[in-house]
């Protein structure tokens, strides 16, 4: 990784994912030693998840007519000075958990206004021989890198200081990626700057784009219905057939979940070597029908070992459909629409994921969880040809008539 926005994206996404994951654990942690109340520490992680719901459309809007770079420096900037002013006021005892909470609210608003300012910048730091496949790639197995030791390092500081300060240590990666901001080198890639027009005039204008490209509607409605299944899997049924059915308690589960990293990194260093060109979506479609089948054939496993193994293919595949998924994304969206494009996007394949967990749970519990999970390997298998079908299948069907 000579290439300098090659150790830039790595090194910076591997800040901030690692600044995020540490969040995540660090407020469970925290809340639940205040508290040991379940409704708190599910009211607390709702409050990192709100500002998503609240502000990823106007966030899409604001990345297409402000410099992405510029939003991205400040936005960890400020992330970082918060998560520092959390570490410094507990050590004073002025940090309570509705304090807390409304800290973790205004962190993840920050990194709700930065996901898709990066995504736009992207197309601004492939020169030099290295694509937007390539960075999309490191990128994603930053994030994977992080999934995978964050928690770990995270358990590690615990033991030699207090939950609140792990707060400093996550103000200095957000600060991190700041850094990386500053160091990148960014080409024009916007034959124009976009003049914003109000929001809901910014939102109409990206749902014209998206309507006149069989591609993204193929890539949102796709990401949306196999996310309903993603999410009931990953997040209810997987941890159900580990922790109980298999009877491998907590570390097994703590197997599949590390199964689950090591096969997304693995696979997402070789991604980054294919050139899926105009070929993506094929990528991404097979990619989603594996994860499925994955997960499916999770209903005949018997025995703890096999589940692992499964959820390490699962990973794999899933780290090709990222990468698959936006690199169609790049290939299909203007560059002037691609924050609000990006927001629609990941704003129903969120929506999917949580509905779908709330509800597998009462699924689960009324069935248990082997006959659901081999229902929805059956399912994405149909759900995503069908996709395909009306949206890119469509079109190729007019033009042959």
């Amino acid at each position: 990784m000579r290439q300098r926005n090659v150790q830039m994206v790595f090194l910076g996404r591997l800040a901030v994912f690692m600044a995020d994951v540490i969040q995540d654990v660090a407020l469970i942690w925290i809340v639940w030693e205040l508290t040991h109340s379940s409704t708190a520490t599910a009211i607390a992680s709702m409050s990192s998840r709100t500002p998503l719901w609240l502000f990823s459309l106007p966030a899409g809007a604001h990345a297409d007519s402000a410099p992405p770079r510029r939003t991205i420096i400040a936005a960890n900037l400020v992330c970082s000075v918060l998560a520092l002013l959390v570490a410094g006021l507990s050590n004073i005892g002025w940090v309570d958990v509705p304090l807390l909470c409304l800290f973790a609210f205004a962190i993840s608003t920050c990194r709700t206004f930065e996901a898709p300012s990066f995504y736009s910048l992207v197309r601004g730091l492939s020169h030099d021989g290295v694509d937007t496949q390539q960075l999309n790639g490191i990128a994603d197995t930053a994030k994977r890198t992080a999934r995978l030791t964050a928690p770990l390092l995270a358990n590690a500081l615990r033991g030699v200081t207090s939950l609140f300060n792990l707060y400093a240590f996550i103000g200095l990666f957000y600060a991190g990626m700041a850094v990386a901001g500053r160091r990148l080198e960014v080409r024009d890639f916007r034959g124009e700057r976009k003049q914003r027009k109000g929001l809901v005039a910014d939102l109409k204008e990206a749902m014209g784009v998206i309507r006149q490209q069989p591609a993204l509607q193929y890539i949102i409605v796709a990401e949306c219905l196999f996310n309903a299944a993603y999410g009931a899997c990953y997040y209810v049924f997987l941890p159900r057939l580990t922790l109980d059915t298999t009877g491998g308690g907590t570390s097994g589960h703590a197997s599949a979940v590390t199964a689950f990293g090591i096969g997304g990194m693995v696979a997402g260093f070789f991604s980054t070597r294919l050139k899926m060109g105009r070929h993506a979506l094929a990528y991404a479609t097979a990619a989603w029908i594996s994860i499925g089948g994955a997960f499916g054939l999770m209903y005949f496993a018997t025995s703890l070992p096999v589940i692992v193994l499964l959820t390490a293919l699962a990973g794999a595949a899933m780290a090709i459909q990222t990468i698959a998924l936006w690199s169609g994304l790049h290939a299909a969206c203007p560059a002037e629409h691609s924050g609000r494009v990006y927001s629609i996007w990941r704003l129903g394949a969120d929506t999917a994921i949580t509905v779908s967990t709330l509800t597998a749970g009462v699924v689960a519990d009324a069935f248990g969880p082997s006959i659901p999970i081999g229902v929805v390997g059956i399912y994405v298998f149909f759900a995503i040809l069908l996709a395909r079908r009306f949206t890119v299948g469509r079109t190729k069907t007019h033009a042959l008539e």
